[in-house]
């Protein structure tokens, strides 16, 4: 029993490792993230048509997107570390597209942090700061033009790799329900930052 034990455990460990590591487990997870971000991001945007009315709807969507968000950028990086590190599998998989690299990418994480970073900022701050709420608007004009170009690039491949993980299938049993607890847990922790920042968009209104 113990020796099975022994044996067991690193099959277990490999298994939770290739659940978030490997090319396809990742790759699933970037759509997922993506997917739900897809269904999301609108949502925040369609506060901006009236951002008067929905300023604290505005404030508390935007720090729930934070995990998932995270977790995109998360899953994503990692795909560039392990394949410019030289991983086989991630090789095989091949690079992604040269614009995307070179222009899309560094300008999309760069006002996807910029944005999110100073809207918590303007929150934070007894308050507004024109320079803040500079960086917040800059960011956002930035960040717009990124986004579109990176779902209009990935789009096409995005529900194929998202539904494989939703769908019941003899394959990787494991590691899709860790990827799907991983997203959920996002969203919950989203709900989590949502629920502890309503006292400080209140505040922010007084």
């Amino acid at each position: 029993m113990e020796a099975l034990t022994r044996e067991g455990r690193p099959a277990r460990a490999a298994r939770l490792r290739t659940a978030f590591t490997g090319a396809d487990g990742n790759a699933r997870l970037t759509a997922t993230t993506g997917l739900i971000l897809l269904v999301l991001l609108p949502i925040e945007g369609l506060t901006l048509l009236s951002l008067h009315s929905f300023l604290s709807l505005h404030m508390l969507i935007g720090v729930a997107l934070i995990p998932p968000v995270a977790l995109k950028m998360g899953s994503t990086f990692y795909r560039f570390f392990r394949y410019y590190t030289g991983s086989a599998i991630f090789r095989e998989k091949g690079p992604p597209q040269l614009v995307m690299r070179i222009l899309v990418a560094p300008a999309l994480v760069a006002s996807t942090i910029g944005l999110f970073g100073s809207g918590v900022a303007l929150m934070l701050l007894e308050h507004p700061n024109s320079l803040v709420f500079a960086i917040h608007k800059v960011s956002f004009i930035i960040w717009l033009g990124a986004i579109g170009i990176h779902v209009l690039a990935y789009l096409q491949h995005l529900p194929g790799f998202a539904v494989a993980d939703w769908v019941r299938g003899k394959q990787e049993a494991v590691g899709r329900r860790l990827r799907r607890r991983a997203v959920v847990a996002s969203l919950l922790a989203g709900g989590g930052v949502a629920l502890v920042a309503l006292p400080v968009v209140a505040a922010w209104h007084r």
